[in-house]
């Protein structure tokens, strides 16, 4: 089965030295020869990314990623009964939260329910890429583009994280899987499931909206032969969208969102408002890394290949301008949006990984490896190094984060413990502890980002404010020289019962003497 390199759209050859930029368009509407073998490779590379799964500590009392620690904090709200944009202040739809909560009520308190929610949806977007690689560029890209994906940075710190990037990407990548591999039929079942992975890909984020000019794309080059632009195109969009709008709304309704108008208000202002305050800096200064480019060089450099082999084929083989206008899109978005944060970057890998795949593929067929001896030594050379390379970014990925502090064995968590028979909210500037230490946020401060500072929605007065009227019993604070807007009001109001070289922690006098040793 491997001996045969399967070459773009499916078409098979034995002859690996046949040069790719001179073939004949490929058939991309037949199947692959042995399809239904050709997946099984899926299930090696969903073996090697479970592996690496393993050896995360899904099962610690950690933060893994950046914004891991909001997520937790509004899934234990959730769990308390309070209603999101109306009492909890958020900027995203709710469909992530609300499994992740019936996972946590139903399947386990632990944080390992909720980071394998995330596992599961980076299952599920390996097996989406794998399936569209194989579809467009034939097994061998496809394997590649998965196994280059897999070793991208940030995503093994992702994909085992309680954050919304990966949850999000995935549906709206198997909606698009859909498109390419299922056929079309007289009630357009393709365009309708396609449609609802896209609407539960909205629900969790509204990032996805990058990825609908890719739908227009795959429809438009599957569109049946002979049949007119606007019959073809704009009739399997209108089903599409309409699909898409229903089960939007249907998945809404279900999960209990509440407010529509709330949701978009509170997502836009987080989103696009301009900044009216610069108490915490600005947008500006976090753009995107371009250097990420050259940490990520041994995809980067294979891509520069692939991209220039899609473009020569973009006429033999329409379906290669897949990856290229979807980096492209990528690109000009992630690259001119500020702010990037570099769990973004996940968005730009997807398609420079397949490109790299495409690029690597081309040389493994073109290169005459008996005549040319010199190419045949440097592609060794780059070989290795970038096979070291991406192997030990993977392991640096997986020791940073066992190596993170670990929670469950922080003295001051014993400490919440004992004042939490006494406590209805505590206020920290490390959320993740609420979530493990099973006592909720204010709820208009479970998620206090820096985009709400500059879009104005909260101030340094506002979350005075908000302290003072939910007055929580506990106040979580790093031990550290900052100076904090509600210093007077904190050295009245509470006393502290506990400090160590990292943390503070204040207990409302109410409750300062009620604790048991």
């Amino acid at each position: 089965m491997l001996a045969n390199v399967t070459c773009f759209a499916g078409v098979t050859s034995n002859d690996t030295t046949s040069a790719w930029l001179n073939r004949p368009q490929c058939q991309v509407r037949s199947w692959p020869t042995g399809f239904g073998q050709q997946i099984l490779i899926l299930f090696p590379l969903l073996l090697a990314f479970g592996t690496i799964q393993f050896f995360l500590p899904l099962r610690t009392a950690i933060k893994i990623g950046a914004d891991e620690d909001y997520e937790l904090s509004k899934v234990m709200l959730s769990l308390k009964g309070y209603k999101f944009y109306t009492e909890i202040w958020n900027d995203q739809p709710l469909l992530h939260t609300f499994i992740v909560t019936e996972t946590v009520r139903h399947i386990s308190p632990s944080v390992f329910a909720a980071r394998l929610v995330t596992s599961v949806f980076a299952a599920i977007l390996l097996a989406s890429v794998f399936v569209m690689a194989l579809r467009v560029s034939g097994l061998l890209v496809a394997s590649l583009t998965t196994a280059l994906v897999i070793a991208a940075p940030g995503f093994v710190e992702l994909s085992g994280s309680c954050m919304v990037e990966i949850p999000a990407l995935a549906p709206a990548l198997a909606g698009l899987a859909v498109l390419m591999i299922a056929p079309q039929s007289k009630w357009h079942l393709r365009e309708v499931i396609s449609g609802l992975f896209f609407a539960a890909a909205f629900q969790i984020k509204f990032i996805n909206i990058i990825l609908l000019p890719l739908v227009a794309l795959v429809l438009w080059l599957s569109r049946p032969k002979g049949e007119s632009f606007v019959k073809s195109l704009m009739i399997l969009l209108a089903v599409f969208a309409a699909s898409l709008a229903v089960a939007f709304v249907i998945i809404g309704i279900l999960i209990g969102e509440g407010s529509y108008w709330m949701q978009l208000k509170q997502s836009w202002t987080a989103h696009f408002a301009s900044t009216k305050s610069f108490e915490y800096g600005s947008p500006a200064d976090y753009p995107f890394q371009w250097s990420t480019f050259l940490k990520n060089w041994d995809t980067t450099l294979p891509a520069i290949v692939g991209i220039f082999v899609c473009l020569h084929q973009r006429r033999a083989s329409p379906f290669l301008a897949i990856p290229l206008v979807w980096f492209a899109l990528v690109l000009i978005v992630f690259g001119t949006h500020k702010p990037w944060w570099s769990y973004y970057y996940v968005h730009n890998a997807i398609p420079l990984c397949w490109c790299a795949a495409i690029g690597i593929a081309w040389i493994l067929q073109r290169v005459q490896w008996r005549r040319n001896r010199a190419a045949f030594v440097l592609c060794v050379l780059f070989a290795l190094g970038a096979s070291a390379w991406a192997v030990s970014r993977v392991y640096f990925q997986v020791t940073s984060i066992r190596n993170s502090p670990k929670i469950y064995s922080s003295l001051v968590l014993k400490e919440i413990e004992r004042y939490k028979p006494f406590t209805r909210f505590i206020y920290t500037d490390e959320p993740v502890y609420s979530f493990h230490s099973g006592i909720p946020l204010p709820p208009q401060l479970a998620v206090v980002s820096l985009k709400r500072f500059w879009s104005g929605d909260m101030t340094n007065a506002r979350l005075t404010e908000e302290l003072r009227s939910t007055r929580p019993g506990l106040i979580l604070l790093g031990n550290d020289t900052r100076e904090l807007p509600f210093s007077d009001w904190l050295a009245q109001e509470y006393r502290l019962v506990y400090q160590d070289g990292k943390h503070r922690l204040y207990a409302h006098v109410t409750i300062a003497d009620k604790a048991e040793y």
